[in-house]
């Protein structure tokens, strides 16, 4: 029987496309009366979005992955707490399905760090640039016909079903605005070290990471509400952190001391609102910090001893060094970011302390 009625309605669903109702797939979570996560999730695909209501009205932290994507999302939440007073949006950083929705807030203040606008180039450049928009087009095309054909055998497995569906509608709006092309819109007010948002009755402490994950990395604090938004500094249990290819010994120490502050006693953090996963709490931010710093020390004393990258690589094994954090399976996202910290934390260490010359030949 469950069977029967799931087949029964993939039949309308399948027809219907872009047409078919978005609302059912959102959810809105409320932690608090003034905070609460806005997000559509999928098989492997969720954005947390924050709901901040004041006194000065609506903030909302990041903006999913397009524009049409974001309008549902903006409409429900507007639907459901009966107000459309935005008067911030934020981007931790410039990843697609943080900031691409911008477009729907052309008339609010958009804030992100001074590296944002740069960082966001890469959106026009993806709609602009044939080869990569061909690419992109051809990849989510292919998601879509997978995902289509796994939903009739999956019809009976209600839960799993419903996760199909909700990313044929999501990435049937998001390929619709990857191929017609949508505005990029860039922040407005930007910031370089922190900046401290005044709501009337609450305070936005947005500080700035460093370049790591990527080169505009911000975090929120609301002291009031004792949440942190971390973007994508906490990802997920396990995650591994991330030292970027654009990141620099500067930043690394800047990873630790953001880390330290927030861990400082006069700091309270009940909430940790991650960019991708379930939401976390304050317990995930030591093993962040301690991460970084141990690297940093193991990667020095490799080069002490004159161990090679290759040779550092192996010993800095998330399962041998870091178990706190899981090692993904192969060819999934994120199964050579271990391999590719080392790599960059080695760099890094190189620049900052380059081999000595060698020594003048002997007369």
């Amino acid at each position: 029987m469950i069977t029967a009625i799931h087949l029964g309605l993939l039949v309308p669903l399948l027809a219907a496309g872009p047409q078919f109702d978005p609302g059912p797939y959102i959810y809105l979570d409320r932690l608090s009366p003034r905070v609460a996560v806005a997000y559509w999730p999928g098989i492997d695909r969720r954005c947390n979005l924050t709901v901040i209501q004041s006194q000065k009205g609506l903030v909302l932290i990041d903006t999913e992955a397009s524009p049409r994507v974001m309008a549902p999302i903006k409409r429900k939440i507007e639907q459901t707490l009966g107000r459309r007073d935005w008067a911030y949006i934020i981007n931790t950083h410039a990843h697609d399905n943080h900031c691409s929705g911008n477009a729907l807030f052309k008339n609010t203040v958009i804030l992100g760090h001074e590296n944002l606008a740069a960082d966001m180039q890469w959106l026009i450049r993806r709609q602009t640039e044939p080869d990569w928009k061909r690419k992109e087009l051809e990849r989510y095309h292919a998601i879509l016909r997978d995902l289509r054909a796994a939903l009739p055998r999956y019809a009976a497995h209600r839960l799993y079903a419903r996760l199909i569906q909700s990313d044929l509608i999501f990435y049937d709006l998001f390929v619709q605005d990857l191929q017609q092309g949508y505005e990029v819109v860039k922040p407005t007010l930007t910031f370089s070290d922190k900046y401290t948002l005044d709501l009337g009755d609450l305070t936005l402490e947005v500080i700035f990471f460093g370049k790591g994950h990527s080169n505009s990395d911000i975090l929120i604090y609301i002291p009031q509400e004792r949440v942190l938004v971390t973007g994508a500094i906490a990802y997920q249990p396990g995650r591994v952190p991330e030292i970027g290819e654009d990141s620099h010994l500067e930043d690394v120490h800047r990873f630790i001391a953001v880390l330290d502050r927030l861990l400082a006693d006069n700091v309270k953090i009940e909430h940790v609102i991650p960019g991708h996963s379930v939401l976390l709490t304050r317990a995930v931010l030591p093993p962040i910090r301690d991460f970084y710093q141990r690297m940093l020390e193991e990667v020095q004393a490799a080069r002490r001893q004159g161990l090679t990258l290759d040779q550092t690589t192996r010993l800095l094994t998330l399962s041998a060094k870091f178990p706190a954090f899981r090692e993904p399976p192969p060819r999934t996202d994120g199964s050579l970011h271990q391999e590719r910290n080392v790599k960059n934390l080695w760099r890094i260490l190189a620049e900052d302390q380059p081999a000595p010359p060698p020594a003048p030949a002997q007369p």
